[in-house]
């Protein structure tokens, strides 16, 4: 193989390398991201404990936000696997308001969201979830009433 050669066949690919990379959309590779919790979220409208707290397991906190721009009327029920425990609550969230549920029993849980009167999603809790550092779940009613939900291992509440 002869020098030019070679060094055509290596300009050649550089060029094609630059012009597939300076082609590339910055925004395009990027992964849309989880929705935030709004300014304030250590202050919810209403407050729920289930269980018996302990000092050795933090709680599976659940938190349920309105982030449309109106007024929803939101339900959120929480049951565990084996039906001892229940949680049913129904609240009128104003943009950016939330509702906070800490689960202390260990257990697997249906969690099923109404909004406006239509459901929306019915998300599980997994029992091994309770084996994260500081388990949370964050569900989002977004704009127009669609839900979004999201999960952390390592929450802000222990």
């Amino acid at each position: 193989m002869n020098r030019r050669s070679l060094l055509a066949g290596v300009a050649a690919s550089s060029a094609a390398l630059a012009g597939c990379l300076s082609l590339a959309d910055p925004a395009a590779t990027q992964d849309e991201t989880d929705p935030e919790p709004p300014a304030d979220p250590d202050d919810p409208i209403a407050r729920a404990t289930i269980g018996s707290q302990s000092e050795d397991e933090p709680p599976h906190r659940v938190r349920l936000w309105n982030l449309d721009d109106d007024r929803r009327a939101v339900a959120l029920e929480i049951e565990s696997a084996d039906g001892t425990t229940s949680f049913d609550g129904s609240y009128d969230l104003d943009p950016e308001a939330h509702v906070a549920v800490f689960l202390h029993e260990r257990d697997e849980y249906e969690i099923t969201v109404d909004v406006n009167g239509e459901e929306q999603s019915t998300t599980d809790l997994e029992e091994s979830s309770f084996d994260d550092p500081c388990p949370g779940t964050d569900l989002f009613v977004s704009v127009g009433g669609g839900l979004e939900v999201t999960n952390e291992s390592d929450g802000d509440h222990c």
